[in-house]
């Protein structure tokens, strides 16, 4: 027994030795594992060589706003991911070597933010194949930690920054940073100093693009003040064509929105007065349509199904694409567009492509309190989540 002791111990040395001259190379060689192992939990393809996509939808695919842009991204980006696997299965003459790419695409559509109609919509989609779902709409993100858990085999990403789920993480575009970009343009552009905001909730969402407005119009004319009206709805036609004429009697001649449909555009367009878009841009206005702030979801959501097919994706972090990655963009400025107003939002856009936030430097809310301070940024993290406070020059319209 002594003898074995005593090579115990010799064997227990010589190992501490090795770890103490090697424990470089085995916290690598540890990280490298853990991460396999994440890859493997989380990269749900596996080895199939075909992947079903699921989308779900607060309204209608084709209602020319919010849901039409969703489904538009998704499906293109669908589409890109087959062509490119299809030339890369041509070029090497093996169709599997292209890895998994996109079998099928399923939609359900009209799903109200409550967490019976979104569970069966999901469910279906599961039954359908799917082991990817997008969860398009910000109410969603209420209900995503129960229906992830309830199908741990599925991917789950939604737009709502919500969610501790393994299986899901978030996704979402920085429209904020051309939400700044048009806010200058309309600032410049206003005669009275009074800008109306149609929004539909006073989510972090719509507040991080109130605010992002607001700081630029503010850029373009400091005593401007910014008039928000919130209709309780993401698409009320009536509440938000009202919501204009009220935003208008209080004077205000450039109008902006953020809901699913461009009412208020419309509206803006009946009363000849400057408006400024969102979302998307579906047909044509006349001059007074000023800009819009866009996203451009083809490229958002090809990056997100990209790393989710090749094993990349990182449940714990979000994906938030801006503008140097191509994921937002400023429509066309029209011609009545002042030159002054055009070159200041170039110059601003130009400090935000090399790495300049929009909120950073010393930002005061519209009570008069420092919420950023010189030389700060405001962290993501709140910015997705925990916006709940308006900036300088924002009034609540009651």
């Amino acid at each position: 027994m002594k003898g074995f002791d005593g090579w115990r111990r010799f064997r227990q040395i010589a190992t501490w030795e090795w770890l103490e001259r090697n424990l470089p190379v085995v916290l690598v060689a540890a990280t490298v594992v853990a991460l396999v192992i994440v890859i493997q939990t989380f990269r749900l393809p596996g080895m199939e060589q075909h992947v079903t996509v699921g989308c779900v939808l607060v309204g209608s695919k084709t209602d020319g706003g919010w849901n039409e842009s969703h489904y538009t991204g998704l499906h293109n980006a669908c589409r890109k991911v087959v062509e490119e696997a299809a030339r890369a299965a041509e070029a090497s003459g093996d169709e599997r070597s292209a890895g998994p790419t996109i079998g099928g695409f399923f939609v359900r559509e009209n799903v109200p933010e409550e967490e019976a109609s979104l569970t069966a919509a999901v469910d279906g989609l599961v039954r359908e194949g799917c082991q990817v779902v997008f969860l398009t709409s910000f109410g969603y993100g209420r209900h995503i930690d129960t229906i992830a858990k309830d199908y741990p085999r599925v991917a789950f990403f939604g737009i709502s920054g919500k969610g501790e789920a393994k299986n899901s993480t978030s996704y979402f575009a920085r429209l904020y940073q051309v939400r700044y970009l048009t806010g200058i343009v309309a600032g410049f552009e206003s005669r009275t100093g009074v800008l109306g905001y149609v929004a539909a909730m006073p989510n972090p969402q719509s507040i991080r693009g109130i605010n992002a407005y607001a700081l630029g119009m503010r850029a373009a004319n400091p005593k401007a003040k910014l008039l928000v009206r919130f209709t309780g709805s993401w698409d009320n036609e009536a509440a938000e064509r009202e919501s204009v004429a009220l935003l208008q009697a209080e004077g205000a001649d450039v109008i902006t929105y953020h809901a699913d449909r461009p009412y208020a555009v419309h509206e803006a367009e009946t009363r000849g007065l400057l408006s400024v878009g969102y979302d998307a841009v579906r047909g044509e206005y006349s001059p007074r349509f000023l800009t819009a702030a866009l996203y451009d979801w083809d490229v958002l959501y090809k990056k997100v199904l990209d790393d989710y097919l090749s094993g990349r994706t990182n449940f714990s972090r979000r994906y938030w694409l801006g503008l140097m990655e191509g994921a937002v963009k400023l429509h066309p400025l029209s011609p009545a567009v002042g030159a002054k107003a055009a070159s200041a939002m170039e110059w601003e856009k130009g400090r935000m492509m090399v790495d300049w936030d929009v909120f950073s430097g010393q930002i005061y809310d519209n009570e008069g309190r420092l919420r950023c301070e010189r030389g700060e940024q405001i962290s993501d993290e709140e910015l997705f989540l925990g916006m709940n406070w308006f900036v300088e020059g924002v009034e609540i319209y009651e």
